[in-house]
């Protein structure tokens, strides 16, 4: 894809200036989304913009100023189908992340990269438009909750105990075991003690959010759901989609943008300017790269 030189300027947007390699890093996200997207049209799947990239692309037209990454979404259909081709469709170097492709993988949602280390070769700068880092595109499966009230708390109550599970097993808690054990006992599952326990419970914990895909009657998102029960979102909301401007290519969004958003952020139209405290993505990765050199020398 060609950008405008100016594109890869230092710039100021709402009294926030973009650093030229994050402009870089930028343009190599939309380099992915861009391959996404051609696979995703060849199989007939369905994407949508989602959290911050869907905010840009309604408030800004591109990436909210304070931005590093591109989240998309897709139903729960559509996520798995997408995970089970992608090794198939995406090009030589580019790579799918998941709970179902790596052992070591520990996200709920799936990740495509470009690659898997830092990468200061021309040919790899000519390709990513200068930026040597680890970019990649978050996409998160939209999932859908049960219709009765009981059988919501149910379900609720199924995945706090798995969630719970998880993070006891994680930092290795001193009853760690018995949340497993009530985990199992719960699911009426048991796991193999010989193999990845961590990679067993998030499959788990993904098979419990699809329980009601089927006629569930609302979607949710387990990066919100799992702190704020109440998150749910009109299954009619993605019924339909619109294509948007954002920064030179067009951006698939729920034409219902607006519900999406107010639960997502409440007041969504007034900017406010909120880094995570990684910002920017490739601070670590230039970490390493520094640690290596000095290293060296």
């Amino acid at each position: 894809m060609e950008f405008p030189e100016h594109f890869f300027e230092e710039e100021c947007r709402c009294n926030f200036t973009i650093p030229v390699m994050m402009k870089r890093a930028w343009a190599a996200q939309i380099e992915l989304l861009e391959i996404i997207d051609h696979i995703c049209k060849k199989h007939g799947i369905t994407y949508y913009a989602d959290w911050g990239t869907l905010l840009g692309t309604i408030r800004h037209k591109g990436f909210i100023p304070w931005d590093d990454d591109i989240d998309i979404a897709m139903k729960r259909a559509d996520y798995n189908r997408f995970i089970s081709i992608a090794h198939k469709e995406l090009p030589k170097g580019i790579f799918c992340h998941s709970i179902y492709t790596e052992q070591e993988y520990k996200e709920l949602f799936a990740r495509v990269v470009n690659s898997h280390q830092v990468n200061f070769k021309e040919e790899h700068l000519k390709r990513w438009h200068g930026c040597p880092y680890i970019v990649g595109v978050d996409i998160f499966p939209l999932d859908k909750l049960p219709v009765d009230e009981e059988e919501k708390g149910l379900h609720r109550n199924l995945l706090d105990v798995s969630l719970k599970a998880l993070q006891a097993f994680l930092i290795k808690s001193e009853n760690w075991e018995s949340y497993i054990m009530q985990m199992e006992s719960m699911c009426g599952i048991s796991f193999d003690y010989t193999k990845k326990l961590e990679n067993q419970i998030l499959r788990v914990i993904d098979g419990i959010l699809q329980m009601y895909d089927e006629d569930g009657g609302s979607y949710t998102e387990i990066a919100a759901y799992k702190d704020y029960k109440d998150y749910h979102i009109p299954l009619e909301c993605y019924e339909e989609i619109i294509w948007l401007p954002f920064e030179g290519i067009r951006m698939p969004i729920p034409k219902e943008y607006d519900i999406i958003l107010t639960t997502m952020y409440g007041n969504y139209k007034t900017p406010v300017k909120s880094l995570t405290r990684d910002y920017p993505f490739y601070k670590k990765q230039q970490e390493i790269v520094d640690k290596v050199m000095s290293q060296k020398n």
